[in-house]
């Protein structure tokens, strides 16, 4: 029974013990497009699922975290004296006229 979807007081999915929360939040926290986010969750390097039901996607909140933990790591390796500065990622019209 454990396996079973639950929502939590928050609202978010819980399923075995860990949280999701939806593509379009992934995508925001990300600063992605939902589309990159969907085929990094089908490539497996989010982790993830498709709801086989509702065929929404979500995303593992704690891989969310662990993504950002990385890339703040790799913006402060990037400092360092002789390091080479990381690959840029693809950033949508769309996210970036958000962060203007």
């Amino acid at each position: 029974m454990d396996n079973i979807d639950k929502l939590d007081t928050d609202g978010y999915r819980v399923r075995m013990g860990e949280e999701f929360i939806s593509a379009n939040e992934a995508a925001e926290r990300l600063e992605l497009a939902l589309n990159t986010v969907k085929r990094r969750i089908d490539g497996g390097i989010l982790r993830g699922y498709k709801d086989p039901i509702t065929h929404h996607y979500v995303v593992s909140r704690r891989a969310v975290d662990e993504l950002l933990e990385q890339r703040a790591a790799l913006r402060r390796s990037a400092l360092l004296a002789g390091a080479t500065r990381p690959r840029r990622e693809y950033v949508s019209p769309a996210v970036a006229a958000k962060r203007r």
